[in-house]
């Protein structure tokens, strides 16, 4: 490990949280042993016909209980904590809705692969991103993509670390900022602490289709140890529904394996739905969980959703609404 100062926790502002820099990183040798047979985690499919409302139509004490915080920690203890004082509030406001629909999809991916490889990851915030290798019940292995937030927080989605149909709960996680590829994880690899996703994720799934549940696809894994103070982490804010030019950093199952891919895509207003935006941005299995990031207004890096899922012709993404916001900043560490 890399041995730096200790960064302080930001003051968590009214609608975004800082980054951090860190001690940037340096490209380097530094075997690490995996599990064998790692799977990709599987983008989940959906049908647009049966996409949830979400938030959209409930009332203020079922949204409430939707965004209460269930958490498995590293043990198999599991608990659920009640939406916070602050995060009702909002809620009491954000269930009556902006008129905006989910969204709709009418044209097409096309074009080309636009991605590149990211081989130098001396570079904020690119070591603030890493590969997430998930050991669910069943004692299957997969891959998704997270990103740091705070000193122990990680960003990712939540079917990463809950399968509906795979025992529920992962049973282990491990993470490896800036990874390069599968061998190769110059900062080492860090143990969870514990797992928080939306209820909602959990109570409105219908059995079958994924796309009743996507809208709380949203997860904040607490790490045992504070990598962010070797790697620092990227902020976070509200997202406005403004026109987004989005940067994706993550770990698509297409590419070989264990290596970091960069990607751009400019999603407009029309995109934005009240929880959800869809997009353009190429991804693919291990992609999920992957951060979409902008400038901010300081020209900072700042996180505005989560890419969780696709249809046969875009990529979605959840918002970091108000509420999910205040979900991430409730748990955060």
């Amino acid at each position: 490990m890399l041995g730096v100062a200790l960064l302080a926790t930001p003051a968590l502002a009214e609608d975004e949280v800082a980054g951090a820099k860190g001690t940037p990183v340096t490209n380097r040798d530094a075997p690490v042993t995996l599990p064998g047979n790692i799977q990709q985690k599987p983008v989940p499919k959906i049908d647009p016909a049966s996409l949830s409302r979400g938030l959209e139509g409930m009332d203020a004490a079922t949204a409430a209980d939707s965004m209460a915080t269930l958490s498995r920690s590293a043990d198999g203890t599991e608990s659920e904590t009640p939406a916070s004082g602050e995060l009702r509030d909002i809620l009491n406001q954000e269930v009556e809705g902006s008129g905006k629909s989910q969204m709709s999809t009418d044209r097409v991916v096309v074009g080309t692969d636009d991605r590149v490889q990211v081989t130098d990851i001396t570079q904020y915030p690119l070591y603030t991103v890493g590969w997430l290798i998930i050991q669910d019940q069943k004692g299957n292995y997969s891959t998704c993509t997270g990103t740091m937030i705070g000193p122990k927080s990680v960003i990712t989605a939540a079917h990463c670390v809950y399968d509906h149909d795979n025992g529920g709960w992962a049973k282990d996680i491990i993470f490896a900022p800036a990874a390069t590829d599968a061998q190769t994880a110059p900062v080492g690899v860090f143990e969870w602490a514990d797992a928080n996703i939306l209820k909602g994720f959990v109570t409105n799934y219908d059995g079958k289709n994924y796309g009743s549940a996507m809208p709380w696809d949203l997860a904040e894994i607490e790490l045992k140890e504070q990598a962010g103070d070797q790697v620092g982490w990227m902020g976070f804010r509200v997202d406005d529904a403004t026109d987004l030019k989005a940067t994706i950093i993550g770990y698509p199952g297409d590419k070989p394996e264990g290596t970091m891919w960069k990607v751009s895509c400019d999603v407009p207003p029309d995109h934005f739905g009240e929880q959800l935006f869809w997009h353009d941005c190429d991804t693919f299995a291990g992609s999920s969980g992957s951060a979409m990031w902008d400038l901010n207004a300081k020209g900072e890096p700042s996180i505005r959703g989560i890419n969780v899922a696709e249809d046969d012709k875009v990529n979605y993404a959840v918002r970091l609404t108000k509420a999910y916001f205040q979900f991430l900043k409730d748990n955060y560490k």
